[in-house]
């Protein structure tokens, strides 16, 4: 009844893109998807003549009958075949390993249709192995697979991508030779992802002038060679376990001026291979480098890098020099940064993040030096008014957020996440702050504070029944705070016995800090 306004049937007139946009481009599941085609005869002859075929045989936590997935897919692709109807993607989710059995018939069926993406996920790795039709599929603009088998005979068998732009393996059985086979074949090729692809040593690439972004996650490589001049985003990732043997091989032959993105991970990739890469490109705006234990000292000079990670866990660092006047974004997380010979220049900062990972002490026992280091280390971005620091103690689960820090105290703990951030994303920073689920927030606030504005928001905001339109925390975490609490100073309502509180007293900051108590629904349980 709803979709006539003033007689009209307002839903059956929609333009047909609209109706396959709604069908095949929105958060509907199959079977909600499949009820919508009781609308009208023209959405059931939408349902059927859609152009994206997506089949996942788990809904949500429900899983597909076997039978209905099978008939359901197959009637689809057969409803395509005698209607010589036009297929873009086709896409295949399951958890039913007895589905292996019709793969073969919907693929063919689908490269037929001259299908553009197609991607297969199987649960976990089989012997399946892909038809030999789908080196045919020359139409085939992006390929998906994940837990089979590629196997092919190399002198016979005729691969066809020459309209192929991405290809992504995960989980996939393929030996070198037939890898390097297909990439030769694919001469558009833009993006190239290898995950967990344990049976091959090597990916060496040349002549593909197309590729931009390649990718290599956990393979069990001893060489990775790629020559594309336009290449835009490299990133290799270590199979676990090669940190004792001799490092992989990684050369960059070209892209010198077009390599934005270098992302290296891996406990055998040296100080020497990654200056080496590093060095060779000076357009890199992000760089990530994560569990290489071997970088004991790591200089970066560079007037283009805008975002830098580094996460080295149990790291042996003893020194870095960062000369990046332009860098915007800095995140690090380990047991230790090495403060004393650290040699950063902070001014064009916008955001910072320090993630410390120290062995587990009491609150209030830290060692010293490190204390009076890290103490000295934050003073560095203290130069801009448009700045705040959040301090996340995880052994209290409390936070206090300086504005405009000035006087700066630390809480005297090694289990510390420091952040530095721009006052006008206050917000979202709060937001992000309270999926940690938090017992207090302490405010250190300054005229016209907007983190005491947000703050003050959230507790009329909880205290109301129903959220209005305004509300800013509509997010996962807000359905779980039951109540905020807030208190100045000496106050010490629902904080008396909190080891934070008693903290906070021993220092010069308890007469300006504004507190705020959050009970979570969870802790009743």
């Amino acid at each position: 009844m709803a979709k006539r306004v003033g007689g009209e049937d307002i839903i059956s007139e929609l333009p047909l893109h609209i109706i396959h946009h709604i069908l095949c481009r929105t958060n509907l599941d199959l079977k909600d998807a499949a009820i919508s085609c009781m609308l009208s005869k023209r959405w059931y002859h939408c349902w059927t003549s859609r152009p994206n075929l997506i089949f996942n045989q788990l809904q949500g936590d429900k899983l597909m009958p076997l039978e209905n997935y099978v008939k359901l897919v197959d009637q689809s692709l057969r409803s395509h075949i005698e209607k010589k109807l036009h297929l873009e993607q086709f896409i295949l989710a399951y958890c039913d390993p007895e589905v292996d059995s019709h793969l073969d018939t919907w693929i063919e069926l689908a490269v037929k249709l001259n299908v553009t993406e197609l991607g297969v996920h199987l649960p976990f790795l089989t012997s399946y192995r892909l038809p030999d039709v789908i080196y045919d599929a020359k139409y085939l603009k992006s390929l998906s697979l994940s837990r089979c088998k590629i196997e092919f005979d190399i002198s016979t068998t005729r691969i066809r991508f020459c309209c192929l732009e991405a290809l992504s393996l995960c989980h996939v059985h393929i030996s070198d030779a037939q890898l390097q086979r297909v990439i030769n074949r694919c001469p558009s090729i833009r993006i190239l992802s290898l995950e967990y692809c344990e049976s091959i040593s090597k990916c060496h690439i040349f002549g593909l002038v197309h590729l931009q972004y390649l990718t290599t996650t956990f393979c069990k490589l001893h060489s990775v060679i790629v020559q594309s001049p336009y290449l835009r985003c490299f990133r290799y990732k270590e199979y676990a376990g090669r940190e004792n043997i001799l490092p992989c091989e990684i050369a960059i032959l070209d892209g010198y001026n077009t390599l934005q993105t270098l992302e290296l991970v891996g406990g055998s990739i040296t100080g020497q291979q990654f200056q080496d890469i590093f060095c060779k490109f000076p357009n890199i705006s992000e760089l990530e480098l994560e569990s290489c234990y071997k970088l004991n000292h790591i200089e970066i000079q560079s007037e283009k890098l805008k975002k830098f990670t580094l996460l080295l866990g149990l790291n042996t660092l003893e020194k870095l020099t960062i000369q990046a006047p332009n860098l915007l974004d800095f995140d690090f997380r380990g047991t230790k940064i090495p403060f004393s010979y650290m040699n950063m220049d902070t001014s064009s900062l916008e955001r910072a993040r320090f993630h410390f990972f120290m062995p587990a002490t009491h609150f209030g026992s830290v060692d010293s030096s490190w204390y009076t280091s890290l103490h000295h280390f934050v003073q560095k971005f203290n130069n801009s008014n448009d700045f705040m620091l959040i301090i996340s103690c995880r052994q209290t689960k409390s936070i206090l957020i300086y504005e405009n820090p000035r006087e700066i105290v630390i809480p005297p703990t090694h289990a510390v996440e420091i952040f530095f951030a721009s006052m006008m994303r206050v917000e979202s920073i709060i937001g992000m702050l309270m999926y940690k689920s938090p017992n207090i927030i302490s405010i250190i606030a300054c005229t016209d504070g907007k983190a005491l504005q947000v703050m003050s928001t959230l507790k009329g905001c909880i205290q109301k029944e129903n959220c209005g339109k305004e509300c800013p925390f509509k997010t996962k975490w807000h359905r779980y705070l039951k109540e905020v609490i807030s208190c100045r100073g000496t106050s010490e309502e629902g904080m008396a016995a909190s080891t934070w509180y008693l903290w906070l007293k021993s220092t010069s900051l308890i007469d300006q800090v504004n507190n705020f108590v959050l009970k979570w629904k969870d802790d009743e349980a």
